[in-house]
């Protein structure tokens, strides 16, 4: 378990970042162009560097069944994920059902929960947040995206085209293949040329600033009044509580490991993610509602991280 004062200023540093990130959208210094502009230096450079940077590791064995527990822990999730969509949010209209079922299976944890680990868990932290990301990356741009064109599934005839698109837009995902250069590079021991190196750290370096300042800019461009949304805070009750509690008694009955069980709680109780907030917008779902439980669920989560990381 990470030391309680290093959790605490880890937290103090992510909430001055997002601070800093709202004050400049307020003052409109980061403009809706701004925020495309970093949210594609984020996901084409900044986190495929980070990722690489990850596995830049010596290979051993724990590695390996923390990386394979992780791995195994994260499709098991999933699966829970989709049976909580499948279940628990019938009752709403579709434009909202919507944005809280790609909400569950699709976190922030690419963005927050990177930074994240890496400073409460260290660079095993953040390979094992690299390996636990490849599922949910995988889900949030098929069956995630699926939910907001549920008025379209009978009427679409091109399930197949469509299928394949997804496979290919999943596995150039930046991210994707920044996980398989990282494991070609750990699992072949092969060191880089010492420039290429510190050109990656430097960049990888960037990334809790940079994600912090985007999510938010989000925050910041949204309407939030008001805040406090009954839906919303019943999201944030499923995002923030209910899936790290299951983790954490799943990991604690099935005896996995303290780190691989540590950094699948913090990740499981990530805030939902900006995505949501954009795909609803594209699709035409509530994306005022998005925008509400993507802010509520960060503030919130600023509070609940600490609590999960003091329980594991």
């Amino acid at each position: 378990m990470p030391e309680f004062s290093t959790m605490l200023s880890l937290q103090a540093q992510m909430l001055l970042l997002l601070a800093i990130g709202i004050f400049l959208t307020k003052k409109n210094i980061i403009t809706e162009q701004g925020r495309a502009c970093l949210t594609d230096l984020l996901l084409f450079l900044i986190l495929p560097a980070n990722t690489i940077q990850s596995f830049r590791i010596e290979f051993n064995a724990e590695i390996f069944r923390s990386t394979r527990d992780i791995l195994i822990l994260s499709i098991v999730l999933q699966v829970f994920y989709g049976v909580i969509c499948a279940v628990c949010y019938n009752r709403y209209a579709v434009a909202r059902k919507a944005v809280m079922q790609y909400g569950t299976v699709c976190s922030n944890a690419g963005f927050l929960g990177s930074p994240l680990t890496e400073g409460l868990f260290g660079g095993v932290g953040l390979l094992l947040t690299s390996v636990y990301l490849i599922p949910q990356r995988i889900v949030m741009w098929s069956m995630g995206v699926s939910y907001f064109m549920q008025d379209d599934a009978a009427a679409s005839p091109g399930g197949r085209t469509r299928h394949r698109a997804v496979l290919r837009k999943t596995l150039t995902h930046p991210c994707i293949l920044a996980v398989f250069v990282g494991m070609a590079l750990m699992l072949t021991q092969c060191q880089l040329p010492a420039f290429l190196g510190k050109a990656l750290q430097c960049t990888s370096n960037c990334n809790m600033t940079m994600s912090m300042l985007l999510i938010g800019a989000i925050i910041g461009s949204c309407d939030l009044h008001p805040l406090l949304d009954r839906d919303a805070i019943l999201y944030c009750v499923i995002r923030l509580f209910l899936m790290p509690l299951v983790v954490l008694v799943g990991c604690r009955a099935a005896h996995v490991g303290e780190l691989t069980t540590g950094v699948a709680v913090v990740l499981a109780g990530m805030p939902m993610g900006g995505t949501t907030a954009i795909l609803a917008e594209k699709y035409g779902a509530d994306s005022t509602f998005a925008s509400k439980c993507t802010a509520l669920s960060t503030v919130l989560s600023l509070i609940t991280t600490p609590l999960w990381c003091l329980v594991v």
